[in-house]
C-alpha cells in the first residue's frame, strides 16, 4: 500500500488530540513527516509525545519533501495555507471553515483546477457511520420533509477533552497574535461587506463559522440525498452576549423549515448535538457525542407510525471513528481516485449561507 508523505500545519488542540495520533495510527496510508507551529511549547509537545520533527512556520514545513498537507491552524490561516500548499503541488486536507468569504473559495477552486490536486475540507461528521446510515433512511423522502431541527450546546473545551494530554499554545508572540486578529477582521469584513465588532463578530467567527458550520454541512448532505437544493436564510440572531446564536432557513420555498440554535455552556460539563428531520410520517434523528471522546457511536433514531401503531428503533453501524474515516477518505481520493466527499464547492455553499446569517445579525 502506497504511503503519502504528509505534514501538519498547526499543533493546537485538534492536532494534538486527533489529527496527529490518527495519522500515526494509519501507518499504512501516511508517513507523518513533520508538524509546524509558531508555539515553541506546542512544538516541544509534539516532539516529546510523538517523536516528531517540528518547524516554526509553514514555509519551513513546505521546504520538506511532502505529498500532502493537513491544515489545522487557526481559521484565518486556512485560505493562505491552502494557496501555499497548492502552489507547492500538494494535496490538502483543511479544517473547517475553509474560509469566511465565499469569494476566497472561488479563488481556491480556480487554483485547484490549475494544479489538479485534491482539496478536502475536514467535515468529519460526514464520515460518521450513523450519518451515512441516515442518508439511506431519508433517500426518496424529499417531498415529505417538513421540518429540520438542529440543537447544539457546547461546554468549555476542558470538559470535552480533559482526558487527553494537551499542551496550550500560550507562548505565541504578541505581534503574531495581533496580526492574526487583524487578518481575521479583514476576512470577516470582506465576507459581510462591512466591518463588525462585539457580539455579532464573536458570533460570526465562533458559533456560526466554528461550530454550526459542521451542522450546516451535514444538513446540506442530507438535503442533497433527498434532492432538495433550494435553501434560503430567513432570519438569524445572537443572544446571551454571543454565547448563543440561531438561524431560520426555508427549504424548497415554504415546503420545510430549518432551524438551528447554538449555545455555549462553559460551566456545564455536558455536550449535546441533535439533528432531527421531521417528515409526514416519521422522524429521523441523529444525536452526536462530544467529538473528542472517540469511537463513541452517534445515536441514529427512527420514529414512525402506521395508523395507531407507533414504533421507535435505534440503528448502530459499528464504532468507526469519523476522524480516522475522513483521513482514509482523503488518502483514497488521492491514491484511488475515490470521490471527494467534502470539497471546496461544498464548503463554499456552506459559507454562502453562513455569510448571509452574519449579514442579518450585523444589520439587526
Amino acid at each position: 500500500m502506497a504511503r503519502l508523505r504528509i505534514g501538519v500545519f498547526g499543533a493546537g488542540m485538534v492536532a494534538q488530540v486527533e489529527h496527529v495520533p490518527n495519522l500515526l495510527h494509519l501507518r499504512e496510508q501516511f508517513d507523518l513527516v513533520a508538524v509546524a507551529d509558531p508555539s515553541a511549547k506546542a512544538r516541544a509537545f509534539m516532539a516529546d509525545r510523538f517523536n516528531l520533527a517540528t518547524d516554526p512556520s509553514l514555509d519551513d514545513l513546505l521546504g520538506r519533501k511532502l505529498d500532502a498537507l493537513l491544515i489545522a491552524a487557526p481559521d484565518f490561516c486556512h485560505v493562505g495555507g491552502v494557496e501555499k500548499a497548492l502552489a507547492a503541488g500538494l494535496h490538502v486536507l483543511v479544517e473547517k471553515p475553509l474560509c469566511y468569504d465565499p469569494a476566497d473559495a472561488d479563488r481556491l477552486s480556480a487554483l485547484q483546477a490549475e494544479t489538479g490536486r485534491i482539496v478536502q475540507v475536514a467535515y468529519m461528521k460526514r464520515f460518521d457511520a450513523s450519518y451515512v446510515a441516515a442518508l439511506e433512511l431519508v433517500a426518496g423522502l424529499g417531498e415529505r420533509l417538513r421540518y429540520i431541527s438542529v440543537e447544539k450546546t457546547e461546554p468549555a473545551d476542558i470538559y470535552q477533552m480533559g482526558h487527553h494530554r494537551y499542551q496550550a499554545s500560550d507562548d505565541v508572540a504578541p505581534d503574531l497574535i495581533a496580526a492574526g486578529r487583524a487578518e481575521t477582521q479583514r476576512q470577516v469584513t470582506a465576507a459581510l461587506g462591512r466591518s463588525i465588532s462585539g457580539a455579532p463578530y464573536r458570533a460570526y467567527t465562533g458559533a456560526f463559522c466554528s461550530s454550526l458550520v459542521h451542522d450546516v454541512n451535514l444538513v446540506h448532505g442530507l438535503l442533497d440525498h433527498m434532492g432538495l437544493a433550494k435553501v434560503e436564510v430567513a432570519a438569524a440572531q445572537v443572544f446571551a452576549g454571543a454565547e448563543g446564536a440561531s438561524a431560520t432557513l426555508h427549504v424548497n420555498g415554504a415546503q420545510a423549515l430549518w432551524q438551528m440554535t447554538h449555545l455555549a455552556v462553559p460551566q456545564l460539563a455536558d455536550y449535546r448535538e441533535r439533528v432531527a428531520l421531521h417528515f409526514d410520517d416519521r422522524i429521523v434523528e441523529l444525536v452526536f457525542p462530544a467529538p473528542y471522546l472517540n469511537h463513541q457511536p452517534t445515536r441514529l433514531l427512527l420514529r414512525h407510525s402506521k395508523g395507531h401503531r407507533y414504533e421507535q428503533s435505534e440503528i448502530r453501524d459499528g464504532y468507526e471513528e469519523p476522524y480516522l474515516a475522513e483521513l482514509v477518505g482523503f488518502w483514497a481520493a488521492i491514491m484511488n481516485g475515490s470521490p471527494v466527499r467534502t470539497g471546496i464547492a461544498d464548503a463554499r455553499r456552506d459559507m454562502v449561507l453562513i455569510a448571509e446569517m452574519g449579514r442579518l445579525v450585523a444589520n439587526s
